[in-house]
């Protein structure tokens, strides 16, 4: 069965990447509030893995602050550059990026655990199903280091779908313009995005190419429930990540979980 993932991710990577490379902006910022999440968890240094990262935004900065970075995502063409931005901001020595899938995770690294703690941001979960998202944090429960942390941020709830839906927007930055079109499913929290993207030429936009989008929502007491049947405990929740902001009734996930004693 062919996913839409490989779609974006793989067969049309260059598209995604235009937005991607967009959230390089607030990159810097990201990490300097991931890097205090961690120190109050008494890691200052130590070995990171970063689910689904990418083009490294998040790993290079990481790296940028001393830690080791390990970034796993199943497209060659994001890993390719989040080596070359590796090279570019003199981190290569503490980065290293794994061509993998999550849906297999121990395969791809557990050879570079045990890890002081594992990041999942930007709305990288609900891809496949429920099952597939259960796997991923057992198998994240068994690479983390007994005193590790996990930090899922900047991820869509429910919550925060519904309090802001619209069936069609858009979103338009530098020479891109990305049109939504939106179908919600309320039986399975399943949600259908067509992204069409745009490029700007002159005074006009060009049409580059489309993919239908599937995932899965989460509410935050349904996430914090998968968490505890995978092995973790949410300490901290917040509205934001950038500034650790006071949890919301609507707000996206922001969760940061220890692993549960065995």
């Amino acid at each position: 069965m062919k996913w839409w993932t490989e779609e974006l991710f793989i067969e049309k990577a260059d598209l995604f990447l235009r937005p991607m490379e967009h959230r390089w902006k607030i990159a810097l910022e990201e990490a300097k509030w991931l890097s205090r999440i961690l120190e109050s968890h008494d890691i200052y240094e130590g070995k990171i893995l970063d689910l689904m990262c990418g083009n490294g935004r998040i790993a290079v900065f990481l790296a940028k602050r001393g830690y080791e970075v390990v970034g796993l995502d199943f497209s060659p063409r994001y890993i390719s550059d989040a080596r070359r931005k590796a090279e570019k901001f003199d981190v290569s020595d503490l980065t290293k990026f794994v061509v993998g899938d999550v849906r297999d995770l121990k395969k791809y690294v557990s050879g570079y655990g045990p890890f002081d703690a594992i990041i999942n941001i930007w709305s990288s979960i609900g891809y496949y199903s429920r099952e597939v998202d259960e796997k991923m944090f057992r198998d994240a429960r068994d690479l983390i280091k007994p005193d590790g942390v996990l930090i899922i941020a900047d991820t869509i709830s429910k919550e925060h779908f519904l309090a802001t839906y619209s069936p069609e927007y858009c979103v338009e930055f530098e020479d891109t313009l990305i049109l939504h079109r939106i179908e919600y499913d309320p039986l399975t929290a399943k949600i259908k995005d067509l992204w069409r993207f745009y490029t700007k030429e002159k005074q006009n936009w060009r049409f580059l190419g489309s993919v239908w989008v599937q995932v899965k929502l989460y509410s935050l007491s349904e996430l914090n429930e998968l968490l505890q049947e995978t092995g973790w405990i949410v300490k901290d929740a917040y509205d934001s990540l950038i500034g650790l902001t006071e949890l919301r009734p609507t707000s996206p996930i922001n969760f940061v979980a220890i692993p549960k004693e065995t």
